[in-house]
């Protein structure tokens, strides 16, 4: 396919993406998407919380009640932001409804005390992703959840990764269901405070001036792609936010984000400033 057949292709999904994403918080998690990632993931003895889900129609309850026993979960919880909400609990045996006064997860701060980790979907507008992860973060709560991949272009969460108390999950969703039950798009990535060990890139591209040219407003090379990542050059290079999704901490480092840079004169998107730790 052409690369102009490509770009319009992308632009499309990304246009449609974010006319979902102003049309509503309903988006619901696929089953496969969830089993896929949460896989990888130990909950052995957890108390788990699904923050953000309605008992009978989330599959994030589904998957730890149908797994339940396999999982060695102690208990889950479930509360949803909507008409009459209750506190859900399951032990492996028998389920039990109490009525709370809400469910907004904001509001659930001390139900939220009571697991070892929260596994959800947040609602994706009002910045409502971000604020359930500044919530979680100081809190010490072992979460996963379901947020889109902007989030990367926020300082905050470039921070958080840098610090290593943030990582990007194992996949990435582009597909969720609708309340009409149609499919409908939005770049999102699993977000988690459990360590994740992304392979290494092999990197096999060598540094030349040419190649490379340096920013107008920043001491770094531009690399437009991670796969491009100079293996023999030691300074600071800029990539793509893409690049998250890759990040392995044995091999780079981040230094931070930078906004508007430019390479003699023309604007290009944000790059996030990394340095080659060590060969692997």
């Amino acid at each position: 396919m052409p690369k102009k057949k490509i770009f319009i292709k992308k632009m499309n999904f990304l246009l449609e993406a974010f006319r979902n994403a102003l049309s509503g918080d309903e988006f619901y998690t696929k089953y496969g998407d969830i089993q896929k990632e949460l896989s990888n993931y130990d909950f052995s003895n957890m108390i788990v919380y699904c923050n953000c889900d309605k008992p009978d129609s989330s599959n994030f309850v589904k998957y730890f009640k149908n797994n339940f026993t396999a999982l060695g979960i102690r208990k889950l919880m479930a509360t949803f932001n909507g008409t009459k909400p209750f506190l859900y609990e399951f032990d492996g045996i028998s389920e039990k409804n109490t009525s709370i006064a809400s469910g907004r997860f904001q509001d659930n701060i001390d139900l939220a005390k009571q697991c070892d980790i929260v596994v959800t979907n947040p609602p994706f507008s009002n910045g409502q992703a971000l604020e359930m992860i500044n919530l979680l973060i100081p809190s010490g709560k072992k979460f996963i959840i379901v947020a889109p991949f902007s989030l990367c272009g926020r300082k905050i969460i470039i921070d958080y990764i840098k610090e290593g108390l943030l990582f990007i999950g194992n996949n990435n969703i582009r597909r969720f269901d609708a309340e009409d039950g149609k499919t409908i798009s939005s770049p999102t990535c699993w977000w988690t405070n459990i360590p994740v060990n992304h392979e290494p890139i092999l990197l096999t591209a060598k540094y030349n001036k040419q190649n490379y040219p340096m920013y107008d407003n920043f001491n770094a090379i531009e690399c437009s792609n991670y796969k491009l990542i100079p293996s023999d050059y030691k300074g600071n290079i800029g990539v793509p936010i893409t690049f998250l999704s890759k990040f392995n901490q044995k091999q780079f480092e981040i230094l931070g984000i930078l906004y508007h840079p430019t390479i003699k004169g023309k604007n290009i998107m944000s790059r996030i400033i990394i340095k080659l730790k060590t060969h692997i």
